[in-house]
């Protein structure tokens, strides 16, 4: 063989041997930050109601929630009830959201939570609703939330599941 023809070959075969590599290159990384088991009760179109969520970062960094958004929602709001002395609670805006490196912070009633205002459906039970977490490092993460039944309604709840998705 000559050696043009060799050296073509030889880098043909070294492409060939190289593409997995580069496949993985272009493969996407795993965000350090997830979502799990999210959820919200029923409401009506237009109502303001409040959403619950785990927010788990496992990197090596601490992360800032900066906002959410909803394909189903005008608004939504971070905010923080604390009680008060006299049996109320108290309700703060927070503008954002830290997130400890290698730490949990699970949203909640009576704690930090969404607030979800000018829904523009209905939420029954078993539906579920796509909400977009805005990070800082992380950047957009994505989960379903579960919608449950209203306290004191009719049957049962259906189970809260890991709705975390990547965008």
């Amino acid at each position: 063989m000559r050696p043009l023809p060799r050296m073509i070959a030889a880098a043909a075969a070294l492409g060939l041997a190289m593409a997995p590599a580069l496949a993985a290159d272009k493969a996407p990384l795993q965000k350090p930050v997830e979502l799990h088991g999210g959820w919200m009760h029923e409401a009506v179109a237009g109502q303001t109601i409040e959403a619950y969520v785990t927010i788990e970062n496992k990197g090596d960094m601490p992360d800032t929630l900066m906002f959410v958004t909803g394909p189903e929602v005008n608004h939504v709001d971070i905010d923080r009830s604390d009680p008060t002395p006299d049996g109320s609670d108290h309700t703060t805006n927070l503008n954002k959201l830290d997130v400890p490196a290698r730490g949990t912070l699970s949203l909640g009633p009576g704690g930090i939570h969404l607030v979800l205002s000018g829904l523009t459906e209905s939420l029954e039970r078993g539906k579920n609703m796509l909400l977009i977490f805005h990070f800082k490092n992380a950047g957009d993460v994505s989960a379903f939330f579960v919608v449950k039944r209203l306290p004191g309604s009719d049957g049962p709840a259906p189970d809260s599941h890991d709705g975390s998705t990547e965008t």
